[in-house]
Formats: C-alpha cells, structure tokens, sequence
C-alpha cells in the first residue's frame, strides 16, 4: 500500500444525533468521501452512509465491539459475493487505526485493502 496524507473532519450535526465526516486526501490522485453516522437505537445499531469523489457509495451497519469497532457490508459482484467491512481498532483518546477490509470466502479470511494510522491534530 501506498503512503500519503488526509484529513478527517469529523463533527456532530443535528442536534447531536448525527456524525457527519468529511474526508480530503492529497497526492497525485486527490480523493474525497463525506459520510453521516447516527445510532438506530430501535435496533442496537449504528448506520452510515458513505459517498465519494469516484462516485462511490457504500452502505454500512455495526457498532462498538469490545477492542473497537466495526461497520460491515455485503456486495454482489460479478465475481460473486464479498463481504466488506472496516475496523477501528487501537483505539485511545489523541488517535485509532482503521482498516477497509474484504472476504470472498464469507468472512473466513479477510483482506486488507486501505489502512490509516489516525490521529488528532487540533
């Protein structure tokens, strides 16, 4: 995988009851997603919708886990089904890591496609 730098602004929205994140990466190939998180409380879970400068959208369910969290998701595609998910973990208060992930075999093994070391920087 290939270094380089973002930034990740990430604020409540509506009256507190929504995670809104927009995210701004540089380089020679300049990428942008904004994403809106709010906790389900009828059914235990968080949700969020992602959608992106390559014109991306993605749908995602999940919630804490007990060393992090996880939002996951399923897509068919022309190659069959693939599991997606992406997983904070390391968690502490000035900084986390994340991984996007994928399983083609129903999630007996998983891939790691981006991973970002996050950290505050206020």
């Amino acid at each position: 995988m290939e270094a380089g730098s973002a930034v990740n602004t990430i604020t409540k929205a509506l009256g507190g009851k929504v995670i809104h994140e927009h995210f701004v990466a540089d380089g020679p190939e300049p990428f942008e997603g904004l994403s809106v998180s709010v906790l389900v409380e009828a059914e235990g879970v968080w949700k969020q919708t992602w959608v992106d400068s390559d014109g991306g959208y993605l749908d995602l369910v999940g919630g804490p886990l007990e060393a992090g969290a996880e939002f996951h998701r399923a897509q068919l595609t022309p190659e069959g089904p693939v599991q997606q998910r992406m997983l904070f973990t390391d968690i502490e208060a000035e900084r986390f890591e994340w991984s996007w992930q994928h399983s083609r075999d129903d999630g007996a093994s998983w891939q790691t496609t981006w991973a970002i070391s996050y950290a505050r920087i206020e």
